[in-house]
């Protein structure tokens, strides 16, 4: 029978590649690492959301029959989707490691779009709650693990901490890679004039999403940004008024995730670095004393980026992916997968 070998239960440390210096060339490079350029057989599912507005999870299962060890849903940061590039790589590595992988779109990303007029923000836990119901539901008998980049880690530890939505009982563990925490400081970081490159793209992926809700919306307001818009003001011209803020200053207060880490009661792991160009360290200070929450501060990695000096057991040198992979593996072990497995259909 086929059963795929686990990595190492040792996580071995991150150690930047000399060619990589910093946390901006980190972020950069890390990004356009090598990523499948679509994934075979993907299956894609609807879950419906409060208000009759849905958003779509596109599955992917192991190419082989075996064993399953487990569903992992990972959710993209702001701007991306399910076709984001690590979202494809992080996917085909849980699949080639006999996991079924689940790929959400945010509200109106990709394979949803014109599904849902509401925006999605860092805050949006309810969504969250919804898909790992609908996908649990889906596999009952898999330990689920949760991965949420950037922006989904934030929503990700709000929804563990404010139990107001409910999560499905096989849930066993989530991971939060460069959540924003603290979405103030973090917005103030954006906005540094070092930083402009990150801010004009994210800038330009937000007007993206409002025009396109324009296009599939007739009766959808028309918006007129400044041309030098900034997230900041995106966020208090849009995010704000459309998601029941009083203003920006409103939703960052009562979405950030750090506000909620103590109540946390499934185990969770907050993986950041500390050179991240718009996640600064001062995010992760003063965090409360929870046995259920681990933090993993890395010298050096950027966003997202963790580009490493040698190749890790995986044979390549994309160690967040490696990381994400072996948490995911050691929360099932812990949970104790073997009652948990289940068979190709």
């Amino acid at each position: 029978m086929w059963i795929p070998a686990p990595v190492a239960n040792t996580l071995t440390d991150f150690k930047p590649a000399f060619w990589v210096p910093g946390g901006h060339l980190q972020t950069v490079v890390g990004y356009y690492l090598p990523w499948p350029k679509q994934l075979d057989h993907t299956q894609l599912h609807t879950v419906k959301l409060d208000g009759g507005e849905a958003l779509i999870v596109c599955e992917n299962r192991p190419s082989e029959n075996g064993r399953l060890r487990g569903a992992v849903l990972l959710m993209h940061g702001l701007g991306g989707s399910a076709q984001s590039p690590y979202m494809l790589r992080a996917a085909r590595l849980f699949c080639e490691h006999g996991w079924v992988a689940l790929r959400m779109n945010h509200r109106g990303c990709g394979e949803g779009r014109g599904l849902a007029r509401q925006l999605y923000h860092s805050g949006r836990s309810d969504d969250i709650s919804h898909a790992l119901l609908e996908m649990a539901n889906r596999h009952p008998n898999l330990p689920l693990v949760a991965v949420g980049f950037s922006l989904s880690g934030n929503a990700l530890l709000k929804l563990l901490g404010e139990k107001i939505h409910p999560v499905p009982t096989n849930l066993c563990g989530a991971i939060a890679v460069c959540p924003p925490i603290n979405l103030a400081l973090c917005a103030a970081a954006l906005a540094r004039k070092n930083n402009w490159i990150y801010e004009r793209r994210f800038v330009r992926m937000v007007k993206t999403s409002i025009r396109e809700r324009e296009q599939d919306f007739p009766d959808f307001s028309q918006i007129e940004f400044p041309w030098n818009l900034t997230l900041r003001q995106f966020d208090e011209m849009c995010t704000a008024p459309m998601n029941g803020f009083a203003s920006a200053d409103d939703y960052y207060a009562k979405c950030s995730a750090k506000l909620f880490l103590a109540a946390i009661s499934h185990p969770a792991l907050l993986l950041a670095c500390d050179n991240d160009p718009f996640i600064p360290r001062e995010t992760f200070h003063d965090l409360p004393d929870n046995k259920f929450l681990q933090m993993r501060m890395t010298h050096s990695g950027g966003h997202m980026g963790f580009v490493a000096a040698q190749n890790t057991p995986l044979g390549n040198r994309n160690w967040l992916d490696y990381a994400v992979l072996s948490y995911a593996q050691k929360f099932i072990s812990t949970r104790g997968s073997s009652t948990c497995a289940a068979r190709f259909c």
